[in-house]
């Protein structure tokens, strides 16, 4: 193993199981980066962890931009400091609707998408937050005609894949990283989390739960065929994320609604030799033993306590087999007034405790607001660290760190 491999290949020799002793580092600053470069209420065209070409028009734009980078396009920060790249294709696969009409479009300070359908018409709004970020004001599902719109509307929805865009994205990326197509939730998390909420679907599930399974029928057809198309697409990793955090799908939900079909997609998938991934942000502590059983190769976005419900080290025993993780110092560290040395030292932490399993990044991603500096800082010791392994050879464990509360070389 050579620190001279390329990003992509460093991910890919952890993810393939190989014995290796380098920690690749792998954050995602693209929500720091477009705040910079878009008016606030433009962010959300750039979604988070998105591919961010060097010809995208608003490079030049300044909204904040420390002046030093003000030249600097998005993947210079991952040339120049030798990041690793992650990317999520959200926009690989297109659908068209037969027998019903589509239309989204931006509001004045929200979104609004409706299906027009012979049996009536369903809405959802989106509000556009001062962030930039978007939070639901009304899901498709309100009433009990709703559910039976929203079932013509599947049924009458193919998928198509668009493999020259994912090619183009790989293509931009070369060895700088790795980039995943992105499968959006399980049929259970898009009914909870998209098209009723989380409120409305329970209720139903208690009164009518009919609805819900004979939605989720024509949901998980619709999603195996477009975990096949993904299978057959250029690219080598494939992820389904519901984002799951055991207070909004419980074990018991878990287990019944996600658990089989996560099974059913990492068949297809292994089957073509696909990496498969899932992005688990929140608190899933209580799902730790059921998610060994979903079929995982990579967790992506795992960030512990102080932000969520476990430790670092329940997590690494959490992972079974040749499963790996994404695990990143959280990121109320690098927004808060923290010591450098308290970053590393919770570096060191995670690298220990999933001795070969961790690919290192910002739990789940650098906000809007944090401190690119610290991130600079964290990379540097990285970089460092992994060439003094190699130098020095033997063992797995990062040599001792400074731990004081220093503040050497960050800036405010």
């Amino acid at each position: 193993m050579s620190i001279a491999m390329s990003q992509r290949q460093l991910f890919l020799e952890l993810i393939r199981g190989r014995e290796t002793t380098i920690v690749p580092f792998f954050p995602d600053v693209s929500d720091w980066y477009k705040v910079r470069r878009l008016p606030l209420d433009r962010a959300n065209e750039v979604p988070t962890g998105s591919f961010i070409p060097d010809d995208a028009p608003f490079h030049g734009n300044n909204f904040g931009m420390p002046q030093e980078f003000t030249a600097w396009t998005y993947l210079d920060f991952y040339r120049n400091f030798d990041w690793g790249l992650p990317v999520h294709i959200y926009d690989w696969c297109d659908f068209t609707y037969r027998g019903c009409e589509h239309v989204r479009q931006k509001q004045g300070g929200r979104i609004v998408q409706q299906f027009k359908t012979p049996l009536g018409a369903i809405q959802r709004i989106d509000g556009i937050a001062a962030d930039g970020s978007l939070c639901p004001v009304k899901y498709f599902i309100g009433d009990e005609r709703d559910w039976k719109v929203l079932s013509y509307v599947l049924e009458h929805t193919t998928p198509a894949p668009n493999h020259q865009r994912i090619r183009e994205i790989l293509g931009g990326i070369g060895e700088l990283g790795v980039a995943d197509v992105v499968i959006w939730r399980s049929p259970f998390g898009k009914i909870l989390m998209e098209y009723a909420g989380l409120e409305t679907a329970v209720y139903q599930l208690v009164d009518d739960p009919g609805a819900i399974e004979n939605l989720l029928k024509v949901q998980t057809q619709l999603d195996l065929e477009v975990i096949r198309l993904a299978a057959e697409s250029p690219a080598e990793i494939v992820i389904l994320s519901d984002h799951a955090d055991e207070q909004l799908i419980n074990p018991a939900w878990y287990e019944k609604y996600c658990l089989p079909f996560y099974q059913q997609a990492s068949e297809i998938l292994h089957a073509k030799r696909k990496i498969f991934s899932t992005h688990l942000d929140g608190n899933f502590k209580g799902l730790f033993k059921l998610v060994g059983q979903c079929g995982f190769d990579l967790l992506d976005g795992c960030t512990p306590a102080p932000m969520t419900n476990y430790e670092v080290e329940e997590l690494a025993e959490a992972l079974t087999g040749n499963m790996r993780a994404y695990c990143g110092v959280p990121s109320i560290f690098f927004v808060h007034d923290t010591y450098p040395g308290e970053i590393v030292s919770f570096a060191e932490r995670i690298i220990k405790a999933l001795d070969g399993k961790i690919i290192l990044n910002i739990g789940d991603i650098l906000p809007a607001s944090g401190d690119i500096y610290k991130v600079i800082e964290l990379g540097k010791w990285i970089e460092q660290a992994n060439r003094d392994k190699l130098e020095h050879g033997g063992g797995k464990t990062f040599p001792s760190t400074d731990r004081g509360r220093s503040d050497e070389g960050a800036r405010a």
